[in-house]
Parts: C-alpha cells; sequence; structure tokens
C-alpha cells in the first residue's frame, strides 16, 4: 500500500490513510504509533536474521507500547514474520484480508488456527468469532 507517491500518485508515503480507513470502516480502532509504516525486514530472514529481529521487535515492542491489542499488516511477509518470532507476546498479528474476510462474514478458522499466536482469544471477546471449533 505504501510506494512513493511520486511513482503511485496513491496516499502519503509518511502519514499513509488507506490501511488506516479499511481498517476503520470494519470497526476497528488504528493508533497513532511510531513504526506504522516500518518495515520488518521479512526478505532478509535467511541472510541477516540479526537485522530481522531488530527490526521485527521494534515493531512489536512499540504497538505494545502505543495499546495495540494486535498488529494488521499489509504484507503477507510482514505477517508471518511478526507473528512466528515475536507471537509468545501475546500480540496478535493479522494480515489485512483475514480481517476483511471476517468482517464480510467468511468462516476463518482455518486460516486463524495457523497463527503461532492464538488470535482466539480476541476474536472471540470482540464478537468477531465464537469460541471453540467450527461455526
Amino acid at each position: 500500500i505504501v510506494r512513493p507517491h511520486e511513482l503511485t500518485q496513491f496516499d502519503d508515503e509518511e502519514q499513509p490513510q488507506t490501511m488506516d480507513n479499511l481498517i476503520e470502516a470494519i470497526g476497528a480502532e488504528c493508533l497513532p504509533w511510531s513504526e506504522k509504516t516500518e518495515c520488518c525486514g521479512a526478505s532478509l530472514s535467511l541472510t541477516r536474521v540479526d537485522i530481522v529481529k531488530k527490526l521485527a521487535r521494534g515493531i512489536v515492542d512499540m504497538g505494545k507500547e502505543a495499546g495495540a491489542q494486535a498488529i494488521i499488516t499489509a504484507c503477507p511477509l510482514c505477517q508471518a514474520n511478526l507473528d512466528m518470532r515475536y507471537g509468545e507476546d501475546g500480540l496478535p498479528v493479522f494480515y489485512f484480508t483475514e480481517l476483511l474476510g471476517l468482517a464480510l462474514g467468511i468462516n476463518g478458522n482455518s486460516w486463524l488456527e495457523r497463527h503461532m499466536t492464538d488470535p482466539m482469544p480476541l476474536l472471540t471477546s470482540l464478537k468477531l468469532v465464537r469460541g471453540g471449533g467450527d461455526e
């Protein structure tokens, strides 16, 4: 979603709003936080794990500091990287289309159960899914 404005004429690369607008349209609150547009470095996962861990840790820590209940990404590599590396922190990480699907009434149990951090307690408390088993 974030690309240089001079190339795409789409959104502001420093303060993008498209993702926020999508997420707010399904009823979630987007919090202001300093790591909003930071790269997690997932493409370096095979060659520079040290860099990836530092970048990912910064994103997760700042999300928690901002009071986030979850992190929502526009990049599937970011979703996998953040969920895999820092899932033990208990902050679920979603690729934005997962939440859009839930908002449209799609049963997400088949993909949600693949998350490293169990998103079901949060999603159940927010009444986005029913607890337990397939619906």
